[in-house]
């Protein structure tokens, strides 16, 4: 390979001894999981009977359920819908007939057309 005049050349670096280990990412906070796959719950999903939700929609047309007293993340906007996590997930099945994003449904569309 021909190198530049205002390209430095390509350094070699030597290595000094060997590499610590590193740590596993995102390992530090977990905690093995029960033996009781019943007792598994992320904090993600964990939705309580006393809290209120809120259904929210996405621009590809999917749907979530967030608490309402928390703030609404960016790319999502209420529906319209506010209640128990029974009541926003029975309206989810009602009104979510077709899982796939809108961007695919319009793409499979054109195809066909």
């Amino acid at each position: 390979m021909t190198a530049f005049p205002h390209e430095a050349p390509p350094r070699r670096t030597a290595r000094r001894g060997p590499r610590a280990p590193r740590a596993p990412t995102g390992t530090a906070d977990r905690t093995p999981p029960p033996a009781d796959p019943t007792e598994l719950k992320s904090k993600e999903n964990d939705m309580d009977e006393n809290t209120r939700y809120q259904v929210l929609r996405n621009d590809e047309e999917q749907y979530s359920l967030w608490p309402v007293d928390i703030e609404v993340p960016a790319g999502w906007q209420p529906v319209g819908k506010e209640g128990t996590e029974a009541e926003c997930s029975a309206y989810v099945d009602e009104v979510w007939t077709d899982m796939r994003p809108k961007s695919l449904r319009e793409r499979m569309e054109n195809a066909g057309a």
